[in-house]
């Protein structure tokens, strides 16, 4: 089960704002916490996702397909990617921008789970200029 934040939450660096969909990999005790003093709530992450502006629909904004509501400077620069040191991290990063790396991500090493991501966003980017 995961879980929708509305509070801001900040793991490992990253800041998840009221709305954002909380990473797989949260800490059992901060998951206690939060769902104790009702500061989460159970998303289906099937249903439409709600970036705060209104409900958008699984295929992102822009026809940029998977990007499910990330605007575009909310996404990492294929340095900022490449900075992160956790394959935890890389893999819950990619979920939010539409890409699983979950299976199988214990037996790849960090540096090919992060080359996933970064060719993931340059081919989705490309995808959405095209449709220009």
């Amino acid at each position: 089960m995961r879980y929708k934040t509305k509070v801001t939450y900040v793991i490992h660096g990253e800041v998840y704002e009221p709305g954002a969909v909380l990473p797989p990999d949260i800490p059992d005790a901060d998951l206690r916490y939060l769902k104790a003093r009702k500061f989460t709530e159970p998303v289906d992450l099937t249903d439409k996702m709600d970036d705060g502006e209104g409900v958008l629909e699984d295929d992102g904004i822009m026809g940029i397909p998977g990007f499910r509501g990330m605007l575009p400077d909310m996404l990492k620069t294929s340095e900022e990617i490449c900075k992160i040191r956790s394959k935890n991290e890389v893999c819950a990063y990619a979920e939010n921008i539409g890409l699983d790396l979950w299976d199988g991500y214990k037996e790849k090493s960090l540096k090919e789970l992060q080359e996933a991501v970064v060719n993931f966003q340059e081919e989705a980017e490309k995808e959405g200029q095209d449709d220009i």
